[in-house]
């Protein structure tokens, strides 16, 4: 939890930061002991941030696995933020079309340090689909999202991204990430088998700002027998949702899909 390069300090803050990484980073509720033990804390100190925490809404208490879990409150406050609130705004009536017409489930994905968070998702009528729930983070370098946002980046911001990503990974796996989002600018898309999920495919298209994109919007397709529509079909309205949507940000208007 230490930076090399650490300038100030502020305990109780640190604390608070320490907990929510810990808690956000888990599946399961974990109780006071289990988190002092992991941070290597005392059980009393944690016990105070604890509540704190949960009097201010970061973190709830599991009763039936008797632990604490996060809150969406950090995801609502950054939510609140331009342009991540235009972007859910103008996004759902053209998800739920999307969703209508694919029969799939589809989400947006924003970039957040080293990892990409669904910020949005919208819920597929068939009776068989397969999602990811709002609030999901994953290393950039690991998805189908993080490929798109990056390759749709000015230079600049790559580069900083760069830098960022080779204090998390391994010099070979950053030089494979770069390759493979070179080929993703080319095509404007990705389009992949889950890495995480058999019998998935990852379908990734960036929402532009202009000349960079700001978030993806994805559909995990799912092969299903019968097949009500193809990969293709479903990467082709995909890919106009994400127009409309850019087109949205961009002026403010959203257009029927």
């Amino acid at each position: 939890m230490e930076s090399k390069n650490k300038k100030y300090s502020a305990p109780a803050l640190e604390k608070g930061i320490d907990i929510l990484e810990l808690l956000s980073k888990d599946s399961f509720a974990l109780n006071t002991a289990t988190i002092a033990d992991r941070l290597g804390r005392s059980s009393a100190e944690i016990y105070r941030m604890l509540l704190v925490l949960e009097q201010r809404g970061f973190i709830s208490k599991d009763e039936e696995d008797e632990g604490y879990r996060v809150t969406r409150k950090l995801l609502q406050l950054g939510s609140e933020q331009e342009p991540i609130k235009d972007i859910m705004e103008y996004s759902i009536p053209v998800m739920r079309a999307l969703a209508g017409k694919t029969t799939m489930s589809c989400h947006i994905a924003v970039d957040s340090n080293d990892k990409i968070v669904v910020i949005n998702r919208i819920e597929a009528a068939a009776t068989l689909s397969y999602s990811v729930r709002i609030g999901f983070t994953k290393p950039i370098i690991e998805t189908a999202s993080g490929r798109v946002l990056f390759a749709f980046q000015p230079p600049e911001t790559r580069e900083r991204w760069i830098k960022m990503l080779q204090n998390h990974h391994p010099e070979s796996q950053i030089k494979d990430f770069v390759a493979d989002c070179k080929k993703v600018a080319k095509q404007g898309h990705v389009l992949s088998p889950s890495p995480f999920v058999v019998g998935v495919t990852d379908l990734s298209v960036p929402i532009m700002d202009g000349d960079h994109a700001i978030a993806t919007i994805n559909v995990p397709y799912l092969q299903r027998k019968p097949e009500e529509i193809t990969v293709e079909e479903t990467l082709k309205l995909l890919k106009e949702a994400a127009e409309n949507i850019s087109s949205a940000i961009t002026y403010g208007i959203v257009k029927p899909l």
